[in-house]
């Protein structure tokens, strides 16, 4: 009897140990967790780049209009398709000579040949003073019809007002019984003035144009 209980007793102290010791095995086993890593703040966007310095064209203004007017040797010449009357002739021609195109082009030149103001220059005469002059075309040449002293007064853009200070010589084709106009440039090369009696009238520079002088 003694002998099977201290048996048992081994038995039992046997099995424990190896159950605490299967135990310590298992958690020897599987590796520790590595504490969660928190993710970096995403980084601030760059700086914005600095702004263009402006270019040599857009920092130096561009002329005024009087200037752009009164360039030596540069006329204006009259253009009766971006005139007003253009469209004027071209629509009552069209009517009169619809079925008869010869007719209907010497029906639109007639109506051309009634404008007289062909040319035109702001230049200076020999005393130094600021002239408007006005040319017509006369058997291919060049005829001056009129002329005033005139001062540039308030200038825009692309817009300059005309004042006539007198001096005048010829009769005026445009603006007649008027003493200040407005002319509205298109650039380096055309011009627009509003008349009263031959509405939007369109010109286009060239230079060397007039040789009268």
């Amino acid at each position: 009897m003694a002998f099977q209980f201290a048996w048992r007793a081994a038995s039992a102290g046997a099995i424990l140990a190896g159950f605490a010791l299967a135990c310590g095995s298992r958690g020897a086993a599987e590796p520790a967790q590595a504490p969660a890593v928190e993710a970096a703040p995403p980084a601030p966007p760059p700086p914005p780049a600095p702004a263009e310095p402006a270019s040599a064209a857009e920092a130096t203004p561009s002329r005024l209009p009087s200037e752009i007017l009164s360039v030596p040797d540069k006329a204006w010449v009259f253009s009766f398709e971006g005139s007003a009357a253009y469209q004027t002739a071209k629509t009552d021609c069209d009517e009169r000579f619809e079925s008869d195109p010869a007719s209907r082009a010497r029906c639109v030149t007639k109506a051309r040949d009634t404008f007289t103001a062909d040319a035109m220059e702001f230049t200076r005469d020999d005393a130094g003073h600021d002239v408007w002059v006005i040319y017509r075309t006369k058997s291919n040449r060049l005829q001056q019809v009129y002329s005033v002293q005139i001062e540039y007064g308030e200038q825009g853009a692309d817009t300059v007002n005309i004042k006539k200070i007198g001096g005048e010589k010829g009769k005026p084709i445009l603006f007649s019984g008027v003493n200040e106009f407005q002319v509205k440039l298109g650039g380096e090369y055309s011009l627009e003035l509003q008349d009263a009696k031959h509405g939007l009238l369109a010109y286009d520079a060239r230079l060397g144009f007039i040789t009268t002088k």
